[in-house]
């Protein structure tokens, strides 16, 4: 017996099906155009939005960052503690934001890993707009509240979700992007809010794509939406 053996009939299921996903190899750096094995394309693809990732400011800063505190912070920050660099970063952000506070992750996916569950457990419930990102809906999935789904945008079906299983559990989470990935359109975060507190829920939203592109500051949906 080869406990590996059903990897191979998983490839072949993922290839019959048409679900097989694969990378692909790009040059030309991280701006709008991209070469993509060989041909040169417009990167619909990136969230480089700004285009930061490329700013010779930036990579400069990066250069002198490197030459100053090394290429990683060596381990975990409350075994080996933060660099002063991280705290300046998250006061920043906070202040932009306009939050009493805020915490870095490595990544926008890590972050709803490791908030959502922090936030809710099995006693508690997730009600959550049925086309969130998957990094929204696998920190839902982590934690073990139970999840409720309701239609893309769609707040009267929210308010009948929340008015027949909000009483089970103890606590209560809605979860919505601002802007969503895919469609691009912006989620009713006044109508979300509103519900939210007439149930006693909080509210988390994901403003991965509404960062640095909506608002005065460009500090998201919630700020252009005062």
């Amino acid at each position: 017996m080869d406990p590996f053996g059903w990897l191979t009939q998983a490839h072949q299921t993922l290839a019959r099906a048409g679900w097989q996903r694969q990378v692909y190899q790009t040059t030309g750096g991280v701006g709008a155009e991209i070469i993509l094995e060989g041909q040169r394309v417009l990167n619909f693809a990136s969230n480089n939005y700004l285009g930061l990732a490329a700013d010779p400011r930036m990579q400069e800063r990066a250069i002198q960052a490197i030459q100053t505190y090394g290429t990683g912070s060596t381990g975990s920050r409350l075994l080996s503690g933060q660099l002063a660099i991280h705290r300046e970063l998250e006061t920043a952000l906070a202040h932009w934001k306009g939050t009493e506070e805020s915490l870095v992750f490595a990544s926008g996916y890590a972050a709803n890993l490791g908030t959502i569950p922090a936030l809710v457990g099995p006693r508690d419930v997730i009600f959550a707009d049925v086309y969130n990102h998957s990094s929204l809906k696998s920190g839902a999935q982590l934690s073990q509240a139970k999840v409720f789904e309701y239609r893309h945008g769609d707040l009267d079906h929210l308010a009948q979700l929340l008015s027949v299983h909000r009483g089970h559990f103890r606590r209560g989470l809605v979860l919505t992007d601002s802007v969503f990935s895919m469609d691009g359109d912006l989620a009713p975060l006044v109508g979300v809010l509103d519900l939210a507190q007439t149930q006693d829920c909080m509210v988390l939203v994901d403003e991965a794509h509404a960062t640095g592109v909506l608002g005065a500051t460009g500090a998201g949906a919630v700020e252009a939406l005062g």
